[in-house]
């Protein structure tokens, strides 16, 4: 099994990721998506962080790779294709 090097984040993004993995005033996305990069960077495997989250390998492989390019800003949902979702509202 190929061993994925801990993330780096500074203290700063730490206090950060753990407030947000907490999940107060976050989505659950956004807490799970946290809580990915705090294991990652504790140097947990992807296998053992995919069992704890509860995502797929592939799945937090993906958000490992997007929190080092992007940061933060790597966490967040990109647009999805298609039209945009109407207002449930009845004219």
């Amino acid at each position: 099994m190929r061993m994925v090097p801990a993330l780096r984040i500074t203290n700063e993004e730490r206090r950060e990721l753990e407030r947000r993995a907490q999940g107060e005033h976050v989505s659950r996305r956004v807490a799970q998506r946290a809580r990915i990069v705090l294991l990652a960077a504790d140097g947990v495997p992807n296998r053992q962080i995919a069992m704890l989250v509860g995502l797929n390998q592939n799945q937090v492989g993906m958000w490992r790779k997007r929190y080092a390019a992007h940061g933060m800003a790597g966490l967040a949902d990109l647009p999805r294709p298609g039209r945009p979702r109407r207002s449930a509202v009845a004219a």
